[in-house]
């Protein structure tokens, strides 16, 4: 496989891997009415995991190395932002008027 196939194919899985948290975020979006939009769920993750499954199984094993590279780092970087999210409102959250904490 070429420099740009390895390329596309870390794409290609941090792509997929935005796709399969949405998915996985919709059983928290629809949980209010996960008993009429459970098989729109349940479809949406499903299909998410077999498309990431079919695409990994076709590559090659220096292309599988790259999209599981590509799902691993966006998957990484979205926890991560959980994080700086946490220091980002210890560092700005407000003081009282005297600078006591």
């Amino acid at each position: 496989m070429t420099a740009l196939g390895h390329l596309a194919a870390f794409v290609l899985g941090v792509y997929l891997s935005i796709r399969m948290i949405a998915a996985l975020y919709a059983i928290l979006d629809l949980w209010y009415r996960i008993g009429t939009d459970y098989p729109r769920v349940t479809r949406g993750v499903v299909g998410w995991a077999v498309t990431i499954a079919a695409i990994a199984w076709l590559l090659d094993a220096t292309g599988r190395v790259a999209f599981a590279s590509g799902l691993a780092a966006f998957l990484l970087f979205y926890l991560s932002l959980f994080g700086l999210r946490h220091l980002l409102v210890f560092a700005l959250r407000p003081r009282n008027v005297r600078g006591e904490d």
